[in-house]
């Protein structure tokens, strides 16, 4: 297996988790779930339901767009959630687990970008 098809995988792996946690609040608690935040976090956390899979597509069709895509989405995510950990919830950053995970992918998927991209030729 080639370096670009393991960080691809990787990254669709991180992003699978990532839809499959929204899907499951979605089903569970209806559309727009996370009502203890504002309407527009909301809606943004919700939109990744359909973002997050569109990534994993983009990554292996056209791997530049999906590069572009996954970069949008986690700088998004990361700030977003350290906002929401911070302002609303009033969880210190160094006791969000889940948001260190997403920074650490999002900290993989930067360092590891140029490897896909360079040898991305559909894009």
């Amino acid at each position: 297996m080639t370096t670009t098809i393991v960080i691809r995988l990787i990254l669709s792996v991180g992003f699978a988790i990532g839809t499959a946690f929204h899907i499951v609040d979605v089903a569970t608690h209806g559309w727009l779930p996370y009502r203890a935040a504002p309407p527009a976090i909301n809606a943004f956390w919700t939109s990744l339901t359909l973002f997050d899979p569109l990534a994993i597509l983009l990554l292996w069709w056209r791997p530049r767009y999906g590069l572009i895509l996954a970069h949008v989405i986690m700088i998004a995510d990361v700030l977003i959630n350290a906002y929401a950990s911070i302002a609303i919830w009033h969880i210190p950053l160094v006791e969000n687990g889940a948001l260190l995970a997403q920074f650490l992918f999002l900290v993989f998927l930067a360092v590891t970008a140029r490897f896909v991209w360079r040898r991305s030729v559909r894009s």
